[in-house]
């Protein structure tokens, strides 16, 4: 939810700066299609995941994969757009705390402060394939999801520091590539 919500403010600030959307149209990048299939398909492949009763196994290699293509396409794309890089930099960090840890690692005590509780929290993990509580046997626990983001129910989250910066790089490159204007002779 962080990612779209990052996009949003990003084309507002975008429009409210002076941009336009239509300058999106000139933003060329290298295997736009894929981009477009797999950083949704990758937000919602936990849900799905449960829904269809995937095997975890396959499921986080999935995952992973997706992850993997999501982090060569935007790295592949950086060289004029930094945003890119830095929202690149946040799939490679999600990818070594799953891959590290076989799951996404969530802080209970971190869900806990959005107004769960730490027994339904942990009935939930026990669940999903997907994530895994944090523990002491946590490999690179400072990359886990333990930043608790409040706001009202449909929004409260707990999110990882990759989170944040896939969500700053998707979020800062719309809004650099609406202010973008080739069009009108201005070279950035």
């Amino acid at each position: 939810m962080i990612v779209v919500e990052a996009l949003m403010i990003g084309l507002l600030a975008a429009l409210v700066a002076g941009g336009r959307i239509r300058n999106l149209a000139s933003e060329r990048l290298w295997a736009e299609g894929i981009l477009l299939i797999v950083l949704p398909f990758q937000i919602i492949w936990p849900l799905a995941t449960q829904h269809f009763g995937i095997r975890c196994t396959w499921s986080v290699a999935a995952w992973l994969l997706m992850m993997l293509v999501l982090f060569l396409v935007l790295v592949a794309n950086s060289p004029r757009r930094v945003m890119l890089l830095v929202a690149a930099l946040g799939v490679a960090a999600n990818m070594l705390v799953i891959g590290l840890n076989g799951a996404m690692p969530v802080s209970i005590s971190a869900i806990s402060e959005i107004g769960a509780t730490r027994s339904s929290a942990r009935a939930l993990l026990a669940q999903d394939c997907l994530y895994r509580e944090l523990s002491e046997d946590t490999a690179v626990p400072f990359l886990a999801d333990v930043i608790p983001i409040p706001g009202p129910r449909w929004q409260r989250s707990v999110v990882s520091v990759g989170d944040l910066l896939l969500a700053v790089g998707l979020g800062g490159w719309i809004f650099v590539a609406c202010r973008d204007h080739r069009s009108e002779g201005i070279r950035r």
